[in-house]
């Protein structure tokens, strides 16, 4: 290698490391957010943000390269991916895009290209997910088992609802909360207490969705996961909207 090469090769390191730090220091709160998002897709997101800094590449490409991974594995799922093993590429090709939507964000930060049209475009494709994610399920259930239709469209329909409503309702709360001021009551939360909440929230967390969807060439293993995250996300979202609706009525 020449010493060109060499002194290039050592500047790109340089501003990937120093990017890496920037993104490290300007991290949105930890304040109960799910263990995979904390520690597994925000860092992931972090080194593909840095490594595309100095390129041509800005947010929204990130956004639409996420969603392309995202809404085609799981098209594959619905109406192409079978029972053998290669279908548990399904849940990694929706982790690497569930990683992307984690880099859009902070490539902003870093290029100083947020905006709203951004923003509002990784909502929109965010919610598309879950429809199509449940969607997805539905299908390649009713072509890979002796289920029932009645019973898959129920266990999906309920999922989809819970885990829409948990979306939704907590989106509509952070932009209002945003407009009624600065929080009353974050600061005071320790570490403990926020840690605690990380782990009892992981069943919602997408990213264990993403896992979860690596099993589906094992039914006796993807079902009753499936089944399970169902009920938590039920359980979640009437904890939710209670909580939510308590905390928005004190604000009026």
């Amino acid at each position: 290698m020449t010493t060109d090469k060499l002194e290039r090769s050592g500047t790109e390191k340089a501003r990937f490391a120093q990017s890496f730090k920037e993104l490290s220091l300007a991290q949105k709160g930890k304040k109960g957010v799910p263990l995979y998002c904390l520690y597994v897709n925000r860092p992931a997101g972090r080194i593909v943000a840095a490594a595309l800094r100095n390129t041509r590449f800005g947010p929204n490409h990130v956004t639409f390269a996420g969603a392309l991974l995202t809404y085609g594995a799981l098209l594959w799922l619905a109406f192409g991916a079978g029972t053998g093993t290669g279908s548990a590429l399904v849940g990694l090709v929706l982790a690497a895009g569930f990683i992307l939507d984690s880099a859009d964000g902070q490539l902003a930060r870093l290029q100083g290209r947020s905006s709203k049209l951004g923003e509002w475009l990784d909502h929109v494709l965010d919610s598309g997910r879950i429809v199509v994610l449940h969607g997805a399920v539905f299908c390649f259930l009713l072509r890979t088992t002796s289920i029932p239709a009645l019973a898959l469209a129920v266990l999906c329909g309920v999922f989809l609802f819970a885990n829409s409503t948990i979306f939704f309702a907590g989106a509509l709360f952070d932009q209002l909360n945003r407009q009624s001021g600065p929080s009353r009551g974050g600061p005071g939360q320790d570490a403990a207490s926020s840690l605690k909440r990380s782990v009892l929230t992981l069943p919602v967390d997408y990213g264990i969705t993403c896992l979860v969807l690596m099993t589906v060439p094992w039914s006796g293993i993807f079902l009753p996961c499936y089944l399970a995250l169902a009920v938590f996300h039920c359980i979640f979202c009437a904890a939710y909207v209670a909580k939510f609706s308590r905390t928005l009525a004190r604000m009026d």
